[in-house]
This record gives structure tokens, sequence and C-alpha cells, in this order.
């Protein structure tokens, strides 16, 4: 039941390609090996920041900062252009590695707009240290490890990627609740958002293979 419904989540987000994903056990992880590249990355930085910048007066990453982090973003765009235009060949630890690349960025500019200290005078960028930098990028490359090597098990994996799927839409979804002061009752609505707009995705996603079919 646990495998049907995280596969189910997948669907939302994925293709689920049996040969872009990476396998454990002789199963295929509930999305492929791009996306979950993608999910480790924004997890990594995603769970620093929470823990290293919590309270603190943020803004997102100057424009010289801002202009390198999204370099991180091209190696994904060449190897899924090359791979879906059949320029060339790609394989399951470079989508991993260029997943992760992408997903490693993504936080840098939306964890910051969740306080309205970020619109303070004084907020400094949330990337001013090296370690801020650093740190993320030693937590992508402990989780893909673990990843493409197949540890700890099918299900812990995939509930992780699933769980942080959730929590990262629901992190946007929350941006539709400004109006809400209570953090336990906004976390309850977002959440319920997340999922709700995961389930749509899937489903859609089932009727229209079943259509093509």
């Amino acid at each position: 039941m646990l495998h049907e419904i995280l596969h189910f989540f997948g669907r939302a987000i994925c293709h689920q390609l049996e040969e872009r994903s990476l396998h454990v056990s002789g199963d295929a992880l509930a999305v492929c090996a791009r996306d979950t590249g993608i999910y480790i990355g924004i997890f990594s930085t995603l769970i620093y920041l929470f823990f290293s910048k919590r309270g603190q007066s943020i803004t997102i990453p100057s424009i010289k900062t801002s202009f390198l982090l999204l370099l991180f973003f091209v190696p994904l765009m060449i190897d899924g252009l090359g791979s879906y235009t059949h320029l060339f060949e790609s394989n399951n630890l470079r989508r991993l590695l260029t997943g992760i690349a992408f997903g490693f960025v993504l936080p840098y500019f939306i964890y910051p707009l969740l306080s309205k200290r970020s619109l303070e005078h004084g907020s400094v960028p949330v990337l001013s240290k090296s370690q801020d930098f650093l740190i993320p990028l030693l937590i992508c490359a402990f989780l893909g490890g673990l990843f493409y090597l197949g540890q700890p098990s099918h299900i812990v994996l995939d509930s992780f990627i699933i769980i942080t799927a959730i929590g990262w839409f629901g992190l946007i979804a929350s941006f539709l609740f400004p109006f809400i002061l209570r953090v336990g009752l906004k976390l309850t609505f977002s959440i319920l958002v997340s999922l709700s707009f995961l389930a749509i995705l899937s489903l859609a996603h089932i009727w229209i293979l079943s259509y093509s079919l």
C-alpha cells in the first residue's frame, strides 16, 4: 500500500520511465534519476537554511551571486535538451548530478521570501558566507551517494523524495495564505493544498495515459 501511495504522488511530478530511474533491489524509485536529484538538492539547501537562518533578517542573493547560482541550471538544461532531442545519450548518474545542481539552487531564492524580514532594511543576503554554499553541497554529495548506491532501502528513499516534494510544494503554497498568522494553521492549509495539487496532477497523468492508449 505504501509503495503504491508513493508512486501515485511520484506520478504527479515525473514520467516514471524505468530506464531513466535509479533502481533499488530491482525496483525503480518513484521518480526518475533527474527528479530524484532535484529533490535531493532542494532538501539539502532548504534544511540547512531552516536551521542556520531561522529568525534572521535575510534576503535573496545579490545580483552577482544570483547570476553565478543560475549557472547551476545550465548542466540540466544541456543534458535534458540533448537527451530529449537525441543529440547524445545521457545516463542516470548524469541525470542525478544535473538534477542535484538544479534543485540545490532553488531554496536560495524561495526561502528568504517566507519572512517579512526579507523586506526590512538591513537584511543580509541568504548566501553571505562560504559555509552557506559548502554545507548544503556536502549534504547533497552525501545523500546523492546514498541514493546512487541504493541505500538504505527502496521505501525509505521513495518516502524521502515524496515527503520532500510535498513539503516543497507546501512551502510554495504558503504564499497563498499571507493573512494566516498562526504558523500551525498556515502549515496545515499549505500541506493540504500541496497534497491536493499533487493528487490532481497524478490523476491527470493517469487519465492522459489511459486516453492515449
